[in-house]
């Protein structure tokens, strides 16, 4: 299983290095984005500088941590649904699927290069982000903070795989994909605290994985507190990952079998 992993990560690699402008155009694309949030966080001030207490008192650094995590909640939306998309166009679906090739391996090892990627992108936006600004993260909890990070991307992909289940039948137009980005810009506490939002709204903030993503990260990394200081946020990624991932997993295959009775599988 990990040599074919290996093997799909090795081909969407060479994929997108065969396009050295584009792979190197999306590089360059991290350092006026970090340099855009800088420049804004001048314009705040100290407006929000009590919902920001808890996360160190500084808005650079809070924004800087909600793209960064923003790009791997992304990732995990979109890459499944793109890897069955770009299967379909390729007419490569169907033949792969008739493989011995263990569907989970497939399904997951479609999206590994994006995570990969990710993880590189967002290393550079924190190292870019610390030479600009003099940011300093509490590295001393970097292990619970990769930890965080393992899990949040089982719980993001939960939602990732789902959006695939909708591509293998209906192909274009995924409403799950939008309606789920909308609601981790607005509500996900990205660029804002979500306790700047009305109780309502924040009661539905707990309902989405990257709230709970971004408020562990912050706390670590900002606010120099423990893991167990954030025991019930890690709970709901726990949650999303260990339910989320098996019933998204399994309306997957349901896709799929609807997909074959109707003989519409390698339609795109």
């Amino acid at each position: 299983m990990i040599r074919t992993i290996g093997a799909f990560l090795w081909r969407d690699l060479h994929i997108e290095m065969s396009y050295n402008l584009s792979f190197l155009l999306q590089i360059l694309g991290i350092f006026p984005s970090v340099l855009m949030f800088y420049f804004l966080s001048g314009l705040f001030g100290n407006t929000f500088l009590n919902p920001l207490k808890a996360y160190g008192g500084s808005y650079f650094p809070f924004v800087l941590i909600g793209v960064a995590v923003q790009n791997y909640f992304t990732s995990a939306l979109s890459s499944f649904a793109a890897g069955m998309r770009e299967a379909q166009l390729s007419g490569t679906l169907e033949a792969v699927l008739s493989t011995p090739v263990f569907l989970p391996t497939f399904l997951f090892g479609s999206a590994l290069y994006a995570f990969v990627f990710n993880s590189i992108k967002i290393g550079i936006y924190l190292t870019v982000g610390c030479l600009i600004a003099g940011i300093v993260f509490d590295m001393g909890s970097i292990l619970e903070v990769l930890l965080v990070i393992a899990l949040s991307i089982a719980a993001f992909s939960s939602m990732g795989v789902f959006s695939a289940s909708f591509i293998i039948l209906f192909k274009k137009g995924d409403p799950l994909n939008w309606a789920f980005s909308v609601l981790s810009w607005l509500l996900g506490g990205v660029f804002y605290p979500v306790s700047v939002l009305p109780d309502w709204l924040q009661t539905v903030s707990l309902f989405i994985p990257i709230t709970h993503s971004l408020e562990i990260l912050r706390v670590l990394l900002l606010g120099h507190g423990t893991l167990a200081s954030v025991t019930s946020h890690i709970l709901v990624l726990c949650i999303w990952a260990s339910v989320g991932l098996p019933v998204s997993y399994f309306c997957f295959l349901y896709a799929l079998k609807r997909a074959r009775i109707t003989g519409s599988l390698g339609h795109y």
